[in-house]
């Protein structure tokens, strides 16, 4: 679908040749300078060159001048002529035998630029050097085949023509042969025919000359030459050594031409037919592989045929008679492939006759061909692939694309029809082959101008493509060149800018530079009323375009300036904007829409994929673009589709380089190499043409809901629900984009979508979730305000639909409602089976209907039990037999429920549904006197205590058994405290009482056992249980209360305050119940012992801290750095020190092994994500042991001392206790040693904050929760210090003081 443009045109003058003569062309692009080299008419061999005139790049100067001795090679002299880029000459072989090198360095020094290497005895008929330049291959006068290296040593020669056909001729074994083939209309007798190729001869067009061709890679040549033995022309294959590898199949007047595709994979030729004129392919192995034929119908023969560097265009070159003036010239045609058909996309004519006498294709830009006519005139040609459709946005706009195929515009409307190429919806015929097509500046795009090189032709197309074009008129290219009365070039970028203007770009010989052109024609009167032109810019331009929207005429300059073209009575260029870079492909548009002030903006594709908005760049990979009304459309070269909106500001006018989302709409993957042909205004539809040239036409989700988004702002809502429904498109974003405006538009919504299915369809699909924030975020247009909540949108619009939908009649939308029942959350299917029985009142037919949709919708047990549970038997039996559920299965249960009375029948049926609540209430109407046993052991056995006193509250005797059988059940579940109240209700004391004493609740306990009138020797005994009680749950203080007021046990008393460190308060209670003997017996024995048990305890802290202190020192010096590479340890592979998501290196890569560290840490994050849990839980006990030189050890230690301070700081009240009773009885010497013992460890471990805790070294940009800790210490002055400890896990390792104001400082300060 893309036609080949001429973007630039260059020409210079050579020389003045009196008499035409075949030109060649060799090409340095390293200097960007260009060799030509041809006979004059003074039998002169003339070596030219450009690019070396200051100021004048396309200036020839003449490097050298060889007369030509021998007049049998008068005109046919030059065999070869090739730039050597290694050696920096330019090297020409000539009929005569010579190979002569020239040098521009040496013509520069001012030396002789000839350079004659050495020469062949017999001349040469042909030479080709290798595409590497490594080799060059000659045929010989005597037939030979020479190859040489570069510096023109002999490798090998041998006999162009020899009976064997090569190592890889093919060798049939019956398989496949053609009397196996099937023959079409020829039949079978097509079958036995035989064809007889001694018959075969020489076209007699053919110029008797050898030809040699390298493919791409230089891995093989071809050489074609008549063979005198065969009297036919004959292909042979050679590989890079010179040996023979095929020879092409026999083909009857196979003709000279030849040239085989860079890519390798075919050997173009021709064949010249009595009926027709065909080019034709060989494969590698010499075998044919299709063809096409030429559309001449006059007088021809082909000069030469060429494949430009990246194979996508076949140049002939050939001479023909024209059909009109009978004058015969030299003409060049471009041809291209596409879905196996052939194309002519260009024919380069020069006017005034001229012929085309050399034609050479850049070796290294692909579509740029080097010319030299016969007038002495160099033309430089830069061509680009283009997609000829209207740049209109307007909706009308029904997408036709024009293919340019020689004398035929080939044209399919695409938003009415898609018909693959070669095919097409309307063909226009012309008489001369075109050049150009430009459509109309009209919006709905139906108007078309095509040019040839005689002519302009205007035409009216019809809108759908259905019917011919319609002549309008036509304008001569001769009165171009009329008015403005100078020698012009060909005409370039046409545009259709006005209903009776075009404005093109011409190549001035007088001015040596390009003209912008406006013409005011009348194409119904061939004729030109005004014409209007200037000189542009930088003398030469890329690209001129013309919105039809927006009416913007740009032109674009070869150094990447866009100017803005102003038309009055004068054309006035205004600059716009320069691009980075030079684009050969432009567009105008405008972004910001919505606002009062758009901001127009030039999109610019250069050939190296790099597309800019303005001077901005927008993407590095851009290989195609297209811009609809609302949307910029691009491809990648990582086959991906981007959608830039145009409703948003041009500083947000971006491509994220976030990873797309799932959902997001501006992405889409798209198949390998496919570019962009248009996206239709008129559809949401984006074409895309494959490298193979078929077609693909999708619907990209952003074009989709930005059309949903305009239709719901219309209130257009069938059109919305169409394209949800096929594009398929979340319903609920019909509701979402504007909630408010939806539940005000319901009956309208209803209206315009009437159908029953489609209404079900869309109340099945909703959810509560608002799409556009989840699914349809859209970055240029925020969707109206939604509501706050969507948790209950569903059950809002089902109410809303089912309120007027009731209203429009409830027997034409009862589908609809029903599933407004059963889509509410919870499914009001309850609510649905009632108006099933309503119905059923009415029609039992009706009810049969809504119920079997209503089953489809729900699952038939679930709508069962729910029939089940309003005690309607008629509709359980309907939903049973409707759901076609086994008799057997509820016919025997529904019998035994008709034969019990009602409410313990409904229990049975709540009983059978797990509605225990229910089930208990209904066995309770059931009556007292028969059923009360047995709702006792339901309520025992469903925990439904509370239903059961909600049902008794008024009948205490059941009340009391109720509530006894509650307290049983909270003592079981250890609430004793609850248990004991509950027992009080039902004036169980006893029980209240020995609940009371297992919940620890000694004050009620008492209070309970005084109430019950206990004797003394009771109480005391409860007594001692409950001291037994608190003393196993350390609560020795309150322990001794109880002894001391209930059990009058002193020295029990005194026992529990000792073992709970209260050493003053048991030397009080014993002073003040006159107990001194206990002072003696418990008291000071008691603080003596915990005396010896702190001291060992200080010890063991001690010698612990010393111990770990060291082994963590030793550990931490030991450590390997980072950057340090450990022998590899396979029990170290699967160690879990990381969470799943890590992704980053630290200091525990080095304990694993692996070629990436990256790939190393991914391998770990993905095993340790599929670990059982048995694993973690081993994993977690290896680090709770920290077993010595593991890497758990560290962690390990750190943790371990950590609970050191922690102990040392809770430690300190009672030491300072401790000291304060050992003081009174004489210990001094022991209360001083542990104090001093106490004050010197806090002293250490302070000083040793900053080495033990340090923070990981983890890598920069790698945030971690601290661990916090408060420990208190105190200095030497018994003053309190409380620090923040910032621990193992990370963070800056500072420490704060509460209440501090925020101050910090380092423990070591």
């Amino acid at each position: 679908m893309r036609s080949l443009q001429l973007l630039v045109h260059q020409s210079s003058t050579i020389c003045s040749v009196d008499r035409p003569s075949r030109t060649f062309i060799a090409n340095d692009p390293e200097n960007n300078t260009t060799y030509v080299a041809f006979e004059d008419d003074a039998s002169n061999l003339r070596v030219l060159l450009n690019g070396i005139t200051p100021g004048d790049d396309l200036a020839f100067v003449e490097l050298c001048r060889v007369p030509i001795s021998d007049p049998q090679y008068s005109g046919n002299f030059i065999v070869d002529f090739t730039y050597l880029a290694d050696q920096q000459v330019a090297c020409l072989a000539a009929r005569n035998g010579d190979i002569m090198l020239f040098s521009k360095e040496r013509f520069d020094n001012g030396e002789e630029a000839l350079d004659v290497v050495g020469s062949v005895e017999s001349g040469i008929e042909a030479m080709t050097w290798s595409p590497d330049q490594d080799l060059v291959v000659l045929v010989t006068g005597s037939k030979n085949v020479l190859e040489m290296t570069q510096e023109f040593d002999t490798i090998t020669e041998f006999p162009l023509h020899v009976e064997h056909e090569g190592e890889g001729v093919q060798h049939s074994v019956g398989w496949g042969r053609k009397e196996t083939q099937f023959h079409g209309r020829a039949g079978k007798q097509a079958a036995l025919s035989k064809i007889d190729t001694s018959k075969f001869t020489v076209s007699e067009d053919d110029d008797q000359k050898a030809r040699i061709s390298w493919r791409g890679d230089g891995s093989c040549f071809v050489v074609s030459d008549i063979d005198s033995h065969k009297a036919a022309r004959v292909a042979r294959i050679y590989n890079r050594e010179g040996i023979l590898q095929n020879t092409s199949e026999p083909v009857d007047r196979l003709e000279h031409v030849l040239d085989w595709r860079p890519s390798g994979n075919l050997i173009v030729s021709s064949q010249r037919l009595p009926h027709r004129h065909d080019i034709v392919f060989f494969e590698k192995n010499g075998l044919r592989h299709g063809e096409f034929s030429l559309r001449e119908k006059t007088k021809h023969k082909l000069l030469e045929v060429s494949w430009n560097a990246d194979s996508t265009v076949l140049a002939i070159w050939l001479e023909a008679e024209d059909a009109h003036t009978q004058k015969v010239q030299k003409t060049v045609q471009l041809w291209t492939s596409n879905n196996y058909y052939w194309y002519m996309k260009q024919h380069l004519k020069f006017p005034e006759g001229q012929d085309i006498l050399g034609f050479q294709w850049d070796v290294e830009s692909p579509l740029c061909a080097h010319i030299v006519t016969s007038g002495g005139q160099y033309h430089k040609c830069t061509f680009a692939t283009d997609v000829l459709t209207s740049t209109s946005v307007g909706e009308d706009n029904p997408g036709y694309v024009a293919v340019i195929d020689g004398a035929s515009v080939l044209l399919t409307p695409f938003g009415h029809q898609n018909v693959p190429p070669p095919m097409c919806a309307l063909k226009l015929a012309v008489d001369y082959n075109v050049q150009q097509v430009a459509f109309g500046p009209d919006s709905t795009g139906t108007r078309l101008a095509v040019a040839t090189n005689q002519a302009i032709k205007f035409y009216e197309l019809p809108v759908a493509g259905r019917g011919e074009g319609t002549f309008v008129g036509s304008v001569d290219l001769a009165r171009f060149a009329e008015s403005l009365r100078e020698r012009q070039g060909v005409i370039r970028h046409l545009c259709w800018i006005s209903e009776s203007q075009v404005a093109f770009v011409q190549y001035s010989e007088g001015l040596d530079a390009d003209i912008l052109c406006v013409a005011t024609v009348s194409p119904r009167d061939n004729k030109i009323e005004s014409i209007l032109h200037t000189r542009l810019p930088d003398d030469a331009a890329i690209r001129l375009y013309f919105n039809a929207t927006f009416k913007d005429l740009m032109v674009e300059t070869v150094k990447g300036s866009v100017f803005e073209v102003c038309i009055d009575d004068d054309i006035t260029l205004v600059p716009a904007i320069t691009f980075p870079s030079v684009c050969t492909w432009i567009a105008t548009t405008r972004t910001n829409r919505n606002s009062a002030e758009p901001e127009r903006i030039v999109i610019g594709l250069s050939d190296r994929s790099k597309l800019y908005a303005n001077d901005r760049l927008l993407s590095a990979e851009c290989t195609s673009f297209f811009l609809r009304n609302d949307w910029l459309a691009l491809t990648t070269t990582s086959h991906n589709a981007r959608f830039l909106p145009l409703d948003i500001p041009f500083n947000e006018f971006k491509i994220s380089d976030n990873a797309p989302s799932a959902h997001d709409e501006s992405y889409r993957r798209v198949e390998r190499g496919a570019k962009i042909v248009l996206a239709l205004q008129l559809k949401p539809n984006l074409v895309l043409q494959m490298p193979r040239g078929n077609l693909e036409t999708v619907s990209p989700r952003a074009f989709v809901l930005a059309q949903i988004r305009e239709d719901l702002k219309n209130l257009s809502y069938r059109s919305a629900f169409i394209a949800c429904r096929r594009n398929r498109i979340d319903l609920n974003i019909l509701y979402d984009y504007d909630p408010q405006r939806f539940f005000e538009h319901i009956p309208k919504f209803i209206e315009q979508v009437p159908e029953v299915d489609y209404l079900n369809l869309f109340l099945s699909t909703l959810k509560n979730e608002d799409t556009t924030k989840t699914l349809y975020q859209h970055a240029g247009q925020a969707s109206p305000e939604a509501l706050s909540d969507a948790s209950d949108k569903v059950n809002k619009i089902c109410k809303a639909f089912r309120d007027v939908l009731f209203r429009l009649g409830r027997d034409k939308y009862i589908q609809s409602i029903l599933s407004t029942y059963v889509k509410s959350t919870p499914p009001e299917l309850e609510a649905a089976l009632g108006l099933l029985a309503d119905i059923r009142e009415t029609s039992i037919n009706d009810a049969e209907e809504a119920l079997k949709y209503t089953i489809f919708l729900c699952d038939a047990a679930s709508l069962y039990d729910v029939a089940l549970g309003m005690y309607n038997f008629t509709l359980v039996l309907m939903v049973a037999q409707q759901a076609q559920m086994d008799p057997r299965e509820y016919l025997p249960f529904l019998q035994e429920l008709q034969k019990l009375d009602k409410f313990y029948q409904r229990f049975r049926i709540d009983d059978h549904l797990k509605r225990y609540d229910s089930a208990l209430r209904n066995l309770s109407r059931a009556g007292d006197s028969d059923h009360f046993d047995e709702l006792l052991e339901y309520m025992k056995r469903h925990s439904l205590y509370k239903v059961a006193l909600e049902e008794y509250g008024t009948k205490p005797n059941q009340k009391k058994l109720i509530l006894d059988a509650y307290g049983d059940y909270l003592s079981s579940r250890n609430t004793h405290d609850e248990a004991a109240m509950v027992y009080r209700m039902c004036d169980r004391m006893e029980k209240a009482l020995n609940a009371y004493k297992q919940a620890g609740s000694w004050k009620e306990a008492f209070a309970l056992a005084k109430e019950l009138n206990y004797t003394a020797d009771a109480l005391q005994g409860l007594a001692y249980d409950v001291i037994e009680y608190l003393k196993d749950k350390s609560r020795h203080q309150e322990a001794a209360v109880v002894a001391v007021d209930y059990a009058q046990d002193i020295e029990e008393a005194v026992d529990c305050l000792l073992k709970g460190n209260q050493w003053k308060e048991a030397a009080r209670v014993a002073r003040t119940h006159e107990r001194s003997d206990l002072i003696e017996t418990h008291v000071k024995p008691g603080v003596y012992d915990g005396y010896t048990q702190v001291d060992e305890d200080l010890n063991e802290m001690v010698n612990q801290f010393n111990k770990q202190k060291s082994r963590l020192h030793e550990l931490r010096q030991t450590k390997p750095e980072p950057t340090e590479i450990l022998p590899h340890d396979e029990s170290l592979d699967n160690i879990d020190m990381f969470s799943d998501t890590t992704s980053m290196y630290s200091q525990f890569t080095r304990y694993t092994q692996a070629s990436s560290r990256m790939s190393t840490l991914s391998t770990v994050s993905s095993k340790a994500s599929k670990k059982s849990s048995k694993v973690r839980r081993r994993e977690q006990r290896k680090k709770e042991r920290g077993k010595k030189g593991t890497v758990y050890e560290e962690e390990y230690l750190v943790k371990s001392l950590r609970r050191l301070y922690e102990r040392s700081s809770q430690m300190q009240n009672d030491i300072h206790n401790l000291l304060k009773a050992m003081v009174p009885y004489g210990w001094l010497d022991e209360a001083r040693q542990l104090q001093e013992k106490f004050a010197a460890f806090l002293v250490t471990i302070k000083e040793e904050i900053p080495a033990i805790f340090i923070p990981l070294q983890l890598p920069v940009g790698k945030v971690s929760v601290p661990s916090l800790m408060y420990i208190h210490l105190c200095d030497d002055d018994d003053n309190s210090i409380m620090l923040l400890l910032v621990c193992y896990t990370g963070g800056d390792r500072r420490c704060k003081e509460p209440g501090g104001g925020g101050k910090a400082f380092h423990p070591g300060r």
